[in-house]
């Protein structure tokens, strides 16, 4: 009976170790940045035994709150530059550079419910009666800036906003919305779209009135682990994770902008048509999203 007990403290006390021995990450991130971080941390985390991320999603503009009244986190990634500029005012940031801390682009585009219906092509077709438009809420979340941004350019807010069904607060609300038909039409990044290629009509907007949107990323001040945080966001920043970006649809080079919105609309058509093949020459770099939708 002693031994046995003595085995079992033994264990307990190794069991104990272990965990104490391990380290987590908090990783404050945009709800919209979730199908890519998704694919790209679980790498980093193999590199590296022992070390967990723990992403945090939700929509950008409930981070600032979390973070100055919790002063913890290790890495910070919102989806607008306005949020992390906020942060670095408050002094949260930890060798911060706008220019080159950027891991990819978001890009706007028009998703519509499938079919589309309401027949939305380009911004000034929000504004006409009677189509059900979802917007996001620019206090919680960056999409919601960029539809006030687009539709005030255009003159048209006040309308589309009389056309309103909804005031999303994340991105994925307004994907889901239109997936199962509760709204017409909005505007979402291209990295959202894609997860719904055979649930929706994707469009492209002119090169004028479009939004391609940096995604900085940060280490923050008061990061327990500041060296592993760091190594992290240098591998966001790789070569190696801008390829996953961009596999999900995320804008890694503004030069190839047009290009990638081509190829999202004829993947779009591919994963609704079971009898069209999947490869780079019909789908491009979006093969593998394509697949997933098409099983």
């Amino acid at each position: 009976m002693r031994r046995r007990f003595a085995i079992c403290t033994v264990l307990a006390l190794a069991l104990g170790a272990c965990q104490q021995d391990s380290v987590r990450l908090l990783f404050h991130s945009g709800a919209g940045q979730r199908s890519s971080l998704d694919a790209i941390v679980p790498i980093w985390e193999a590199r590296h035994p022992g070390v967990r991320v723990d992403c945090a999603y939700k929509g950008s503009g409930y981070f600032l709150a979390d973070i100055r009244a919790r002063q913890e986190g290790d890495l910070y990634m919102p989806g607008e530059v306005f949020y992390l500029e906020q942060a670095a005012e408050r002094g949260y940031l930890v060798d911060y550079d706008p220019e080159r801390d950027v891991a990819a682009y978001f890009l706007t585009v028009i998703l519509t419910a499938r079919g589309n219906p309401a027949g939305v092509h380009g911004l000034r077709d929000f504004a006409r009666p009677g189509v059900r438009v979802a917007l996001g809420d620019p206090q919680a979340n960056a999409i919601g800036i960029w539809h006030q941004k687009l539709f005030r350019a255009a003159g048209i807010y006040e309308q589309v906003k009389r056309n309103a069904v909804m005031n999303a607060q994340c991105i994925p609300e307004i994907g889901n919305a239109l997936k199962l038909g509760a709204a017409d039409a909005s505007i979402v990044w291209a990295a959202t779209a894609v997860l719904y290629l055979a649930d929706c009509e994707i469009a492209a907007l002119p090169e004028r009135e479009r939004g391609l949107i940096p995604l900085p990323v940060s280490v923050l001040r008061f990061s327990r682990h500041p060296r592993l945080a760091a190594d992290l966001k240098r591998f966001l920043l790789s070569e190696e994770a801008r390829a996953l970006f961009h596999e999900h649809a995320y804008v890694v080079d503004p030069a190839q902008a047009d290009s990638d919105v081509d190829w999202l609309i004829k993947a779009a058509a591919v994963a609704k048509n079971p009898d069209s093949p999947i490869s780079p020459a019909t789908v491009g770099h979006l093969v593998g999203e394509v697949r997933r939708q098409r099983r």
